[in-house]
Parts: C-alpha cells; structure tokens; sequence
C-alpha cells in the first residue's frame, strides 16, 4: 500500500509540475502578445494579396475530435479589417485493425464545412474562431480510388478487401466501444477560439514571427463522433517569409487534450504538428498553393495505427481573388510517406470568402 500511494504521490507531482510549467509558458506567450500591440501593423493592400497557407487541418475523423491549429500567416489583420471563410471538404476514410487491447473500423465518408472568422482587433492582434460542422455517409469514392491505387501500383488489401461505399465507424479497448459514428448523421463540432500577435515583422533576412494560443471548447455531440466531449488548448509560433512573387510559411504547435476517454480506461497525451508552405503568384489575384502537413498523435502504446502513428499529408491548392475582395480556393488533400493506415486517404476541398 505505501508503495501504491508513494506511486500515485509522484504521479500526482509530475502532473502539478507539468501543469505550472504550462502556465508559465502560458503567461509569457500573454505577455508577447500584449507587448506587440504597441507596434504599427501590416498595410491591408499587403495582407491581401498573401492567400496562404491553405487553412485546412487532418480531416481523419478522429483527429478531428481534438483541436488542430488552422494553418495560418503570421502576418495579422489590420486593425477594423476582418476575413470570414467558409471550408467545405469531402474525405474518404478507410482504415481497420485489431492489437492485444484494441480494434477499430473506420470505413466512412464525410462532407465537413467550417466556418472561419478572424478580425483584426488592435495593432498586431488579431482574434478569431472556428465552428464546424460535418455529416457521414457512406460515400461514392471508394471505386475510383481503388482504381487510382491500382494505376500507381499495388492497392492497399483493405481496399481490395471493402465492399465498396459500406459505412463502418468504431474503436474499442476491451470491447468497450469509446469512439463510434452512425451513418447519414449530421452534428456541429466544437468550437474554436484564437489569439493570434505579432512579434516582430519581417526584416531583409529574419522572417515576420507571430505566436497563438488557441482553445477547443466542447460544443460538438461525442457520442456521434463529432467532437471530444473535453476542452483542449494549444501554443504555436508561426513564421512567414516573402521573396518577391513568392512566401513561405511555417508553423509549429503544440495541442493539449482533455481527458476525453477516463471512462474507457485511456490516457492521452500531448501532440505536435508542424507545417511548411509555400506560395506563388502569378498576379497579385491569382496564385499556387503547396503545403506539408505532419503532426504526431495523442494515443500511444494502443498498436492501431489509426491512433498512434504520425500523420504526413499533401495539400496542393489554387486561390483566385476577386477585386471586391471575394475569394475561392480548390484543390486536393492526400496522405503521403506510409501514413495510408492512419488517417484520411483522400479529401477534395473547395474554401470561399471575403476579406473587408
């Protein structure tokens, strides 16, 4: 018993001792934000002309029950200016296997629209929120990527296995099912909010440097897989170079989860993401968008790999700009370097807006 509670004791410490140390990092993020509101911000014609990175995050439909940064600038809004989007993606999902402990089917399609606003509130700050929602099905892309994955080589046996546009969403520890999704259901997901500030601007050689704190509030309905049931929070700095008609982006986070799956016996744990863009343009309405994805997991030791292995994605996009300040997006999303097991296999994405 005394080895017990000296166990529980030093868990206990470790855990108070995490937590002050995020405080802290907390606080200090804070005052960077606030202390960069005393310098002059960026010109809206500028802002304007910059359309990436593209701002969609791992559509895996259980990544996307915890917060996931939004691939950002660091540039921020003028102050009184604000930009309102709409993301709307299709995915196909499929992914199933069985460890010691655990089991899971993911064979699903979903159309996911998020609604984006950020305003630029003060000088070098800009604040914004996320809110989407999303509806499974059982799809009509399952034939054509078999076929894709027959024309480039040899197609995943899962995918040879399916029985095309099925619809399967569950994970289990022990038979006890913790995540499930029912088909032809329609939910909202949880809400985001963001603080975005600007550190310092872009110099001949230093990229512009802007850091975020971002929180994930349990708006969505866990029960249907359309959100964690927990609040999650997340710090990043975001780094942004320009080079005549060309940007490059670059984003580091990290996330913490709530403790979404107590009952089921699970702990989670912190996870990154980073991601590299870039961006060409052709006028200074019109441009190609490119960008790596990667970002690890917040279950471990579960030996489904839709759980537990890091995720590398592709986005490849063109933007178009309208004079009135209307703007359209498309392009594609697809997993790379042997992530075919851990998320999404494919998403097409068509994002519109207005920046004002």
């Amino acid at each position: 018993m005394g080895l017990g509670n000296e166990e529980t004791r030093r868990k206990g410490d470790f855990g108070q001792m995490r937590f002050l140390s995020c405080i802290r990092f907390t606080i200090g993020l804070l005052i960077l934000l606030y202390a960069s509101v005393a310098f002059p911000g960026n010109s809206w014609e500028r802002w304007q002309e910059r359309s990436g990175p593209i701002p969609l995050v791992n559509q895996s439909p259980i990544q996307l029950l915890f917060l996931q940064p939004v691939p950002d600038r660091a540039d921020t809004l003028p102050t009184g200016h604000a930009s309102i989007k709409v993301n709307s993606t299709v995915t196909n999902t499929l992914a199933s296997k069985t460890s010691e402990h655990y089991s899971g089917t993911v064979d699903t399609e979903m159309i996911r629209a998020c609604l984006e606003m950020k305003y630029g509130v003060l000088p070098r700050l800009e604040l914004g929120l996320s809110l989407p929602a999303a509806h499974y099905y059982s799809g009509f892309m399952d034939k054509p990527i078999l076929e894709v994955e027959k024309m480039f080589g040899d197609p995943r046996k899962v995918r040879e296995d399916e029985e095309a546009n099925q619809f399967t969403f569950f994970v289990k520890k022990d038979d006890k099912v913790f995540i499930s999704g029912s088909k032809n259901s329609t939910g909202m997901g949880d809400l985001v909010l963001r603080a975005k500030g600007k550190v310092w601007d872009e110099g001949n050689i230093l990229p512009g440097l802007s850091t975020r704190l971002t929180i994930k509030l349990p708006t969505g309905d866990e029960g249907r897989a359309f959100g964690s049931g927990e609040v999650d929070w997340g710090l990043g700095l975001l780094l942004q170079k320009d080079m005549n008609k060309m940007s490059a982006y670059l984003n580091a986070d990290v996330t913490f989860p709530g403790d979404a799956f107590d009952d089921a016996g699970i702990s989670l744990r912190e996870f990154y993401s980073v991601m590299i863009g870039g961006e060409y343009r052709f006028t200074s309405r019109f441009c190609a968008l490119a960008q790596f994805n990667w970002m690890t997991r917040p279950f471990e030791d579960t030996g489904l790999d839709m759980l537990d292995r890091r995720i590398i994605e592709l986005l490849i996009g063109l933007n178009y700009r309208m004079k009135s300040g209307i703007f359209i997006q498309m392009g594609g999303l697809e997993d790379i370097f042997s992530s075919s097991e851990s998320g999404a296999d494919f998403t097409f994405f068509l994002n519109a807006g207005m920046n004002f």
